[in-house]
């Protein structure tokens, strides 16, 4: 991900919920995707971040200032009429004696009285005695307070918030304010809030208030919403829940606005994390679906993930474009266990990990071919590997693993296998492993991440790669102005072609060499190809180390996006 720092928006898909999850590290709230920026960017953007929040949450209290007066203007109104109505409805039951005219007066009456009754009372918002809790990890984490409320007033609360005050002694240091992360409260539903703390200040106690309470302007009751599919998954520290969403409606509903709270527990039942998250798609059709992909902000780091639930809200789609949210008051869902745990250094895409079982590739069907010994050009042992697709019907989408080695039964140390977007049945992908002070590899494990399949012909669009001239050099290299070292190369040139009706754009080219055996002895990849129209071919060059015994041949490997 890339994060424009004029918009303060995500590079890839444009939404403006931005969230610190590391050091230097953002996380998009709307795809998930990571971006990792400078020191000194970190920290302005950090503070622009917090700027943009806290303007948010003043335009949204102003907003809703706005339309609490406008309704008060109108329910006036309302009055008024219904006044007038009651007086003449009167006055023609004293000239006429209509018993009915009085009837509907009075019924006038008693409406006009429930239109007016809209306040609820904060104190039906029950909180839990507040935390303070470290968020982030390291030198990134700030302190917040973990404040959980509960809505006990009866009546569903619409962007209920919270006001904190905080003191050093009697001395007033700051007061900072938060929205509950849903939409809507339900009656008897709890939902945690983390509220900013003043930073390097002494706070030696706080005051929370609960701001002015109201139900949603207009609302529905309706099904429950639960994912098809649902998957809580951890890589060291960083937290994810992933879902898809259906909508199985039987009529022409169309669904939207979805919105995902899930909360993660300990065994005590405490709070030790949260995140907030919406659906890819902004609508859905009926038998439609999309997914979600929420990040969850870990505190209390030390306790295991002993339950976890969530609760998706929803709004129907008029064909006007309005929506209105569905109420549930049992739409909470809740998992005991703690979540999957991965690699740290797989890349798990949502798709990966929602696949249907008939859309996954057997891994089984991945092969690492034995380990080449080799030496890059300061002769440091290396060792080069292929992946090879066996299948003989199925292209594997996004192939990736984490290559442990051994030197007996000594780890040393790891390879990840990410680059690829797919690869064909019987093609091999070249791979390097550089261990370092270790010159022997006895074993190798992988543990493979979810990957899907597609059926031939599969994504890629065709090419036409051919390879015009090779031609054997020799190079040096000065190694701390002290050691000078030999090394061989070759220099690869061909073309390629777009035989095709459409522009193919993004070709990466892998270029391997291979000695008589048909062993992989070097490899390079060429990422700078440009564009080409059909019917049009552009030239390549690659020098390419031999980092094995002498290369009697070279092929190819290509994708294209």
């Amino acid at each position: 991900m890339t994060i424009d720092l004029q918009t303060l928006k995500c590079g890839e898909c444009g939404s403006s919920v931005l969230k610190r999850t590391g050091l230097n590290e953002y996380t998009c709230e709307h795809c998930g995707s990571v971006t990792l920026v400078e020191d000194n960017v970190s920290d302005r953007l950090e503070r622009v971040l917090n700027q943009v929040k806290n303007e948010a949450g003043r335009r949204l209290a102003a907003e809703e200032a706005r339309r609490q007066a406008l309704m008060m203007r109108k329910v006036g109104i309302g009055v008024g009429i219904a006044v007038g109505a009651v007086l003449l409805f009167s006055l023609v039951g004293v000239f006429l004696g209509s018993r009915n005219a009085d009837t509907r007066a009075a019924s006038g009456s008693q409406r006009v009285v429930a239109a007016v009754d809209r306040t609820i009372p904060v104190d039906g918002l029950k909180l839990d005695e507040p935390r303070q809790v470290l968020v982030g990890s390291g030198s990134s984490a700030s302190p917040k307070l973990l404040v959980v409320a509960r809505n006990e007033t009866g009546k569903p609360l619409s962007r209920a918030g919270i006001r904190a005050a905080y003191f050093d002694g009697e001395s007033k240091l700051d007061e900072r304010s938060e929205m509950l992360p849903v939409a809507v409260l339900e009656p008897g539903e709890s939902a945690p809030a983390l509220i900013d703390m003043p930073s390097g200040k002494n706070v030696t106690r706080q005051e929370l208030r609960v701001q002015k309470l109201a139900e949603p302007y207009s609302a529905v009751k309706g099904p429950r919403m639960a994912f098809s599919r649902v998957r809580l998954v951890q890589q060291g520290d960083r937290v994810r829940l992933v879902g898809r969403i259906v909508n199985d409606r039987k009529d022409a509903t169309v669904l939207g606005g979805f919105e995902v709270l899930a909360t993660l527990y300990d065994d005590a039942g405490q709070v030790i994390g949260f995140g907030h998250g919406y659906g890819q798609a902004n609508e859905i059709q009926p038998g439609a679906r999309t997914s979600v992909d929420v990040s969850i902000a870990r505190f209390g780091r030390a306790a295991a993930i002993a339950a976890w639930d969530y609760r998706i809200g929803y709004s129907t789609v008029e064909a006007s474009g309005g929506r209105t949210p569905v109420l549930n008051a049992d739409r909470v869902i809740r998992t005991a266990g703690g979540p999957e745990s991965f690699n740290p250094e797989l890349r798990l895409g949502t798709d990966d990990l929602l696949a249907e079982d008939s859309e996954r590739f057997d891994d089984k069907l991945l092969e690492l071919l034995p380990l080449v010994d080799g030496r890059n050009n300061i002769q440091q042992r290396l060792f080069l590997g292929e992946l090879v697709n066996r299948s003989t019907d199925a292209v594997v989408l996004a192939p990736g693993g984490v290559i442990s080695r051994f030197s007996g039964s000594k780890a040393h140390g790891t390879t990840t296998i990410s680059g690829l977007a797919y690869l064909y049945p019987g093609e091999r992908f070249p791979i390097y492993l550089e261990p370092q002070d270790m010159e022997r590899i006895t074993d190798t494990r992988i543990e493979w991440k979810p990957m899907r399949r597609a059926a031939l012909p599969g994504p890629r669009k065709p090419l036409e790669v051919k390879v015009t001239g090779t031609k054997a050099e020799i190079g040096s290299v000065l190694l701390n102005f002290s050691q000078r070292f030999s090394y061989k190369y070759v220099v690869v040139s061909g073309s390629v072609k777009n035989p095709g009706t459409g522009i193919v754009g993004k070709v990466r080219l892998w270029v391997s060499l291979r000695d008589r055996n048909g062993q992989l002895t070097g490899f390079k990849l060429v990422d700078n190809l440009p564009a080409i129209a059909p019917g049009e071919s552009v030239p390549f060059q690659a020098s390419v180390e031999q980092n094995g015994r002498d290369f009697a041949s070279v092929t190819t490997l290509y994708q294209t996006e």
